[in-house]
């Protein structure tokens, strides 16, 4: 399967791969880089690429923690997966979360819920 690694997983930083077969973005691992704005804005500036071409992207979040510097820009990115929703393109995102982890859960909910971001919640077993 081809894939495009985006930000290569590493210790303090997440994995985000694209794997253009199924259309989907995945971003995996720990978000709490000393600079969070370096790898988020390489995922922004992607995503500017990638709805040039497309018209549509299947995103998967599995974090399993996140910094509040990360979590902001996360944050700003969703709102902007949001607005190509709004604009007419087919924007599905996923929020896994493992089944102890109340903390990834309840960032998920809040983004969810207080943002109005269309994220589906699943609980990875």
């Amino acid at each position: 399967m081809e894939k495009q690694i985006i930000q290569e997983e590493l210790k303090n930083c997440p994995g985000i791969t694209y794997y253009p077969d199924s259309d989907k973005l995945e971003m995996v691992g720990r978000s709490i880089p000393e600079n969070p704005e370096l790898i988020f804005r390489r995922l922004d500036e992607w995503i500017t690429v990638h709805f040039e071409k497309n018209g549509g992207l299947n995103v998967s979040i599995q974090l399993e923690y996140i910094n509040s510097g990360s979590s902001k820009y996360l944050y700003e990115i969703l709102k902007r997966l949001t607005g190509f929703i709004k604009s007419g393109k087919k924007v599905e995102i996923k929020w896994l979360y493992e089944e102890d982890d109340e903390a990834m859960l309840e960032l998920g909910e809040h983004y969810r819920d207080s943002a109005g971001i269309p994220l589906k919640i699943e609980m990875v077993v």
